[in-house]
């Protein structure tokens, strides 16, 4: 029986794809003066699906082996190539990316908050069964 149950790496790989969203959002941001430029659009929901379904590590025991590769989990926008762009093609948006970083970070805390709260219960725990 597993007296920790699946919080633990289900928060860990909320925690991970937070911080995947962070590095692609200040990507995004870092180069809203690149020309030609596109905003990379994964979300929290690409890379928890990609920690949790086991994409994120992929390895070859040979390098002749002709890798198995199933991009069905990635959407077809990830890049945007909407209109708004700029003269020189580049289509970030700084407002927007602002404020998806923003929402991240908040999310991020608050699954922080909730691990936390999850040792802070179970170190209870072990002291009250120690006294």
């Amino acid at each position: 029986m597993n007296m920790l149950g699946n919080t633990f790496p289900q928060l860990e790989s909320a925690l991970i794809a937070r911080e995947k969203v962070q590095g692609v959002l200040t990507s995004n941001i870092a180069n809203a003066d690149t020309p030609n430029f596109h905003t990379d659009k994964r979300s929290f929901a690409d890379f928890l699906a990609e920690r949790q379904t086991g994409h994120n590590d992929v390895r070859t025991t040979h390098p002749m082996h002709i890798r198995e590769t199933d991009s069905s989990h990635l959407s077809v926008s990830i890049l945007d190539s909407s209109p708004t762009a700029s003269m020189d093609g580049n289509n970030v948006d700084m407002q927007k990316e602002m404020a998806r970083m923003s929402e991240n970070q908040l999310m991020y805390e608050m699954t922080m908050g909730l691990l936390k709260g999850k040792l802070s219960g179970l170190a209870n725990t072990i002291k009250e069964a120690s006294r």
